[in-house]
């Protein structure tokens, strides 16, 4: 219920308390034949219940609540969870199906992909680095913008990596169609018999018409993936371990060239037990989504 009191039931302006007295603030008058009732209270101020159309129109507030107020909750701002990322419930549906319809799937023949931006002065996201406590510190400054940056594309498979490429941070899906008949399309003809299928998000230039029409006409297999589900992609491991092997042997690199040397090395010396490892997690990950009715998982 939505309170609102005021010194007088005939003052200039009115304190309303939303949602069950949590929020103190200041607003303009409300006229008289809003109120339903009037209640004195203990500090001498009229309180009265108000409907909900009127509160919704005095939604322009004045001054935010005080400290000394004994209702004023601090609160902080917090980043959200995953659980609030993944969105509606749709998107929780669409995972929950996917769980069920993907029980049996040979993950071995499974391509997966995925995109990632690396900056000189390190990763998007990343703004720590661990050290060991009886050494000094290390210091780094940060440059506009990181520096520089690039977008990496990955794919792997248990059977082995698909060549590193290094594409701009706007790519358009002429752009995207041109990678992967430079990366991905040689990788499909040299395992023609393994009746490989290719897994990729939900991003616009994946899912545009011109796109799917590419895979059509290269008879490109796709998996359906549903949205919101990083969870579910063990690229997103990798990109993990990548960024701990680049930035361990240089927190910052002068050129985007040393780099694209550093990301090319780490990534064709991954251990093949890594990747099998990592699609023989699919059938676990699988399970997690069912078992959390299309919620979020550990991994």
């Amino acid at each position: 219920m939505l309170y609102s009191t005021t010194a007088c039931p005939f003052g200039k302006s009115l304190v309303k308390r939303v949602a069950q007295d949590e929020l103190l603030t200041v607003m303009p008058g409300i006229r008289k034949n809003t109120a339903q009732q009037y209640i004195l209270d203990g500090t001498g101020c009229y309180r009265f219940k108000l409907n909900e159309t009127s509160v919704e129109k005095h939604q322009n507030l004045r001054s935010p609540p005080t400290k000394s107020d004994p209702k004023f909750l601090k609160t902080s701002r917090r980043t959200p969870s995953y659980e609030q990322f993944i969105g509606p419930q749709r998107h929780k549906n669409e995972r929950l199906q996917f769980a069920r319809s993907n029980m049996a799937t040979v993950w071995n023949k499974i391509i997966f992909s995925d995109e990632k931006k690396f900056n000189l002065d390190g990763p998007d996201g990343y703004a720590y680095y661990w050290r060991y406590l009886r050494k000094d510190p290390m210091y780094f400054s940060k440059r506009n913008f990181g520096g520089g940056s690039l977008m990496v594309w990955a794919a792997f498979c248990g059977n082995g990596t698909v060549v590193l490429s290094f594409i701009g941070t706007r790519t358009n899906s002429q752009d995207y169609q041109q990678l992967l008949a430079q990366h991905l399309l040689p990788y499909l003809r040299r395992r023609r018999r393994a009746n490989m299928i290719y897994q990729q998000d939900n991003a616009s230039v994946h899912a545009s018409n011109s796109t799917l029409a590419w895979f059509a006409a290269k008879n490109v297999v796709l998996l359906d993936w549903p949205a919101c589900s990083p969870d579910l992609n063990p690229v997103e491991n990798l990109w993990s371990v990548l960024v701990r092997r680049v930035y361990a042997n240089a927190k910052q690199y002068t050129t985007v060239n040393d780099l694209k040397r550093a990301l090319r090395a780490e990534w064709d010396g991954l251990d093949k037990s890594l990747l099998q490892s990592l699609v023989g997690s699919m059938p676990n990950r699988i399970f997690g989504v069912a078992q959390k009715q299309g919620g979020i998982t550990h991994y």
